[in-house]
């Protein structure tokens, strides 16, 4: 699970440098990386390689396409970007910035009205997902906390915005701060979600539970540590164990 890739400083931003070296390993040693669709082939019993791994990144900011997509091109790595539909814009292909906001101004900027300026357009989506390895699916219409009469109007509103601008399936969401209950997953699922992203630690499996699927956050760190991470969440009884000490 990652945020934000660039230079600025803060607990979800990965620096361009541990960002590449990340990718780097996953190609150096053979992962497997997957979008959405086939995570859904393994959650429907086709069991999959101790080396698969699948790239998730929140909220659709500006240096998503600006470092993060170009380093995923590089090694030829999948990647699923959850986006804000309604802060995505019609901007064109946007110049590269000096210096990337953080991410607290990142949220500033979005609160004023100027996501445009840190977030990224529909033509910079469509570009990533013809290019094959970027999956674009949805992290809610608004990024509100919403009441749960409101649920079902703004994830349909997020998929049909999706299907209807890049010309796909939008079948995959990702709860705002992993935010959810059992309307919550009922709503989604009448508004034809089939796949849904939490914050909640762990390993999944061919037997994991398609609507509570966990995620690990990787956060600045060296190839070592993010080894070590890999190492530990490759394996179920592991991670659960470890997650059980540490927590």
């Amino acid at each position: 699970m990652y945020h934000h890739v660039n230079t600025a400083g803060s607990f979800i931003t990965v620096g361009v440098r541990n960002f590449e070296k990340q990718m780097a390993f996953l190609k150096e040693h053979a992962y497997r990386t997957i979008n959405t669709a086939d995570l859904s082939d393994i959650l429907t019993g086709h069991a999959a390689p101790n080396n698969t791994v699948m790239i998730t990144f929140d909220d659709g900011w500006a240096d998503n396409w600006l470092y993060a997509y170009p380093i995923l091109r590089k090694y030829g790595l999948k990647a699923v970007f959850f986006v804000v539909t309604s802060w995505i814009h019609d901007g064109g292909q946007r110049q590269a910035y000096d210096s990337l906001p953080s991410h607290k101004e990142c949220k500033a900027k979005v609160a004023s009205g100027q996501a445009n300026e840190v977030v990224m357009s529909w033509e910079q989506l469509r570009e990533m997902e013809a290019d094959g390895l970027i999956d674009i699916q949805s992290h809610t219409h608004t990024h509100k906390k919403i009441d749960e009469g409101g649920v079902y109007e703004d994830l349909s509103v997020s998929k049909e915005l999706i299907e209807g601008r890049l010309g796909k399936k939008c079948e995959a969401l990702c709860w705002p701060w992993g935010i959810y209950n059992v309307k919550y997953i009922d709503s989604a699922l009448t508004a034809g979600f089939r796949l849904l992203f939490t914050t909640e630690p762990g390993t999944n499996t061919y037997k994991s539970d398609p609507l509570k699927i966990k995620r690990i956050a990787i956060g600045d760190i060296g190839v070592m540590k993010f080894r070590k991470k890999l190492f530990i969440h490759s394996d179920d009884g592991l991670s659960r164990l470890y997650l059980k000490v540490f927590k």
